[in-house]
């Protein structure tokens, strides 16, 4: 996952492509939380600000609603969505 810069400001984590493909494809219902960078299970897939059960905050996302938000990065040349303000790469989803 990498930390980006939201437009509140505030920092945030986004999955990487890989990991958010391989998840759908899987079709186990995961979602991921923008707040602190854990996976959530038992997650609709256009799931929006659903609250955390490791940090509680409601920033739990569907993984098909995340592609369509642009809200992921990947290593592979694939450009995503957002700018490219890149605030480092933190390595728990390669």
């Amino acid at each position: 996952m990498k930390k980006y810069k939201a437009k509140n400001g505030s920092i945030q984590f986004k999955p990487c492509l890989e990991w958010l493909m391989g998840e759908i494809e899987s079709d186990n219902n995961s979602g991921f939380c923008l707040a602190c960078g854990s996976d959530a299970m038992g997650v609709e897939p256009d799931a929006r600000k659903y609250e955390c059960d490791s940090c509680n905050a409601r920033k739990v996302y569907g993984c098909e609603e995340l592609m369509i938000m642009g809200l992921y990065y990947s290593d592979q040349g694939v450009p995503d969505n957002r700018s490219n303000n890149d605030y480092g790469d933190i390595s728990a989803r390669e």
